[in-house]
Formats: C-alpha cells, sequence, structure tokens
C-alpha cells in the first residue's frame, strides 16, 4: 500500500467514525407513552423555543389542587413545522392555550410529546402526533 493511498484509508475511516454522532437520534415512543391516551393540559406558555433539533414549548399548568405545576413539551423539527405552515410567531409567551400531549414514560414527570395545541378561539396549532393512541406521527 503507498502512501497516498495509506492516507485516503485512514480519511475515510476518520470521516466515518465522525458521522456516528450525526445518525444518533432517539425515537418518540422510547421517551413518551404513546399507547395511552393522550391528556389535555390548558395553561400559559412560559417559553416557545424555535429551534432543532425539536421545537420546545414549556407552559404553567394549575393542577386541581391549585398548584402550578411546569411542562416541558417536546415538538417536531422546525424543517417539519414550517411544511405545515407554522413558525416561530406561532405561539407567544404568555399566550394561554390548550395541548394534548403524550406524557413522559417517567412517572411523576412533567414532560410530553405534543400531539397538537389549540388556542382558546379553537384554532389548531403545532400538531405532532395523533390524537388517539396506536399509531406514529400525524395521520
Amino acid at each position: 500500500m503507498t502512501a497516498k493511498s495509506s492516507a485516503f484509508c485512514i480519511l475515510i475511516v476518520g470521516l466515518v467514525l465522525s458521522a456516528g454522532p450525526l445518525l444518533a437520534h432517539h425515537g418518540t415512543g422510547i421517551s413518551y407513552d404513546l399507547e395511552s391516551n393522550p391528556i389535555l393540559l390548558k395553561g400559559v406558555i412560559t417559553e416557545f423555543r424555535w429551534k432543532n433539533p425539536h421545537v420546545s414549548v414549556v407552559m404553567d399548568v394549575k393542577g386541581p389542587d391549585g398548584k402550578v405545576v411546569n411542562w416541558s413539551l417536546e415538538g417536531n423539527s422546525i424543517a417539519n413545522y414550517a411544511r405545515m405552515g407554522f413558525n416561530r410567531n406561532t405561539l407567544k409567551t404568555g399566550q394561554e392555550v390548550t395541548a394534548l400531549v403524550y406524557v413522559s414514560k417517567l412517572k411523576g414527570n412533567p414532560a410530553g410529546v405534543i400531539a397538537k395545541f389549540t388556542t382558546p378561539d379553537g384554532k389548531e396549532v403545532l400538531r405532532f402526533q395523533r390524537d388517539t393512541p396506536g399509531g406514529r406521527g400525524v395521520e
């Protein structure tokens, strides 16, 4: 093997090994219970992150006991939401919303994946999962 071909092989091996993390991704079904019925959360958005790899929403939800619980909700990617007509101005901090979410598999963890958000006027925004369990992705 010549020095030139050795250098080429080392370059290829280096590129393949460094690309591994780019392929890493978690499945939504691993983190969230997509087999049980989603729950409704009514609350106020405290943070709307329009960032990759997933758009996320943090909202305060008042529980039946009157205590406010801060929920962290994961959505789809910016590119997928943009294709559906949503953008960084779709939701605003301080906005009241109703969220349909599939909860985290970690019991007691106030986190979930977004099925959809609706505004008080009934407009649907940020759909990601189905309204009923058993399937993956948007219908």
